[in-house]
């Protein structure tokens, strides 16, 4: 492995439990293995604290401060210590596939104008099966639908180290930082998407009324910023109302235990045979041994 790691992967976590194992595990069993993985624990108080220390791979750094600082500043903060020419995004609850940097690094390297690029993913519920995918189209959103559903899938993104120091993220957007800062920069920068999924998910059953109001007053922040130069006025204001509607209505949605109506219209189920594939695949990750464990 060569001084600089090639490519440097961020995990910032907060409570995230047993499951960070897996998305440890993930990191683990890559095709790519010039990799640094840092994990930055935001004030923690779980066992996910002993988990990230066990780990003994030089490759491995932990940010352990003992603060809470949110995940916007956490995000910046590992573009400050990201040390390989490439960063990729990933949560403490979400899974890589084995060849996710392997293959989203190879198209940046083919493709020296392109900054940016995320992938489709499989969506894994709270039981960690897989029950549907994301991001399976191959057309990038027009500015309305990156306004109405976001630009990338977040978590799967990686981008030039470089680019991410050049646009850090807005703390004035507290759950959609990724949606403001693709829509700032979505007519200037060239950002790709590769359908396959390489990612699993956790997006079912993850509904939090509390951090779901958030995001959509975020959201319409966004709107109410870039709105009215990216789609006009009109459009605007279309999709502002709808951002009120999804706020009102989700409370009700919780009272009948129907919340997971919000995230169903989001991906596309999968068949038999593509669930079983990615359970094949998940099985892979989590019998690969990590140094420590």
């Amino acid at each position: 492995m060569s001084m600089r790691p090639l490519v440097t992967i961020g995990i910032p976590f907060l409570n995230p439990g047993v499951l960070l194992k897996e998305a440890i595990q993930s990191v683990f069993c890559q095709t790519l293995t010039d990799w640094e993985l840092i994990l930055v624990n935001d004030g923690s108080n779980d066992e996910s604290v002993a988990i990230a220390q066990t780990v003994r791979d030089p490759r491995v750094r932990l940010i352990n401060d003992g603060k809470t600082l949110g995940l916007v500043a956490r995000l910046n903060q590992l573009g400050t210590l990201a040390r390989g020419e490439y960063m990729a995004r990933m949560d403490a609850d979400d899974i890589m596939h084995p060849f996710r940097l392997e293959k989203q690094i190879r198209f940046l390297q083919l493709n020296r104008d392109i900054s940016v690029v995320d992938t489709g993913a499989f969506v894994i519920n709270q039981a960690r099966e897989p029950i549907g995918i994301k991001g399976s189209q191959d057309k990038r959103p027009s500015m309305y639908e990156a306004l109405k559903w976001g630009v990338i899938l977040h978590p799967t993104v990686i981008a030039r180290t470089s680019w991410y120091m050049q646009h850090p993220y807005d703390p004035a957007y507290p759950r959609a930082e990724d949606r403001e800062l693709f829509v700032r920069v979505l007519d200037s920068v060239k950002i790709a998407h590769l359908p396959e999924p390489l990612l699993f998910y956790l997006f079912v059953g993850n509904v939090r009324l509390q951090a779901f109001f958030q995001s959509y007053s975020s959201e319409r922040k966004v709107l109410l910023r870039y709105g009215p130069k990216l789609i006009g006025y009109s459009n605007t204001i279309k999709l502002w109302f709808r951002s009120h509607i999804k706020s009102a209505a989700l409370p009700l949605l919780c009272s009948f235990n129907r919340q997971d109506f919000v995230t169903r219209l989001a991906y596309k189920p999968i068949d038999a045979e593509q669930a079983q594939k990615a359970r094949e695949v998940l099985q892979y990750i989590r019998q690969t041994d990590v140094p420590g464990w």
